[in-house]
């Protein structure tokens, strides 16, 4: 389930959504590498059912992911945006943008629960950024707490095999 959370989030990192009040990130378009590296909080139900074992390869499926994502100057034309995953639709709310940085509200709805969060990236260059992200998920052995972070750096204005998203 972690390694759905994270891959999920990745892909959110180059979506976008139209936003009245949007600045775009000043960064550069192309092949970036996104690391991300997400630890969660399960409900003391699940907990006292896991095994050992298990939560160590639960926890080691969720560090140092790597993904690369293509970013267009279409893409960045508009906000982070959280509706690319068919198996939950996400309400996005832009709560503040600058060249630096953009702070975007999250709901989204699953087959098997609600999530809410707030994801923050920051544009430390042209050529990196960064960014957090905090989800609470109602599940039915209670509420589980994820909170991602992630770095990205640019590698060149070729995308390659790498779709726009």
């Amino acid at each position: 389930m972690r390694r759905a959370i994270v891959v999920g989030t990745v892909s959110l990192l180059p979506l976008i959504a139209a936003a009245a009040d949007f600045t775009p990130l000043a960064m550069k378009p192309g092949l970036w590498e996104v690391t991300m590296n997400s630890k969660v909080q399960l409900p003391d139900a699940v907990l006292a059912n896991m095994p050992a074992q298990a939560r160590a390869a639960m926890e080691a499926r969720t560090q140092g992911i790597v993904v690369k994502s293509c970013l267009t100057k279409e893409s960045m034309s508009r906000a982070l945006d959280f509706n690319n995953d068919p198996r939950r639709t996400c309400q996005s709310t832009l709560i503040s943008s600058s060249p630096t940085k953009q702070v975007v509200n999250v709901d989204c709805t699953m087959k098997n629960g609600k999530s809410s969060g707030t994801m923050t990236f920051e544009a430390l260059s042209p050529e990196s950024g960064s960014g957090a992200m905090d989800l609470t998920m109602d599940s039915a052995s209670g509420p589980m707490k994820s909170k991602m972070t992630f770095a990205s750096r640019y590698l060149g204005p070729d995308c390659g095999d790498v779709k726009p998203r």
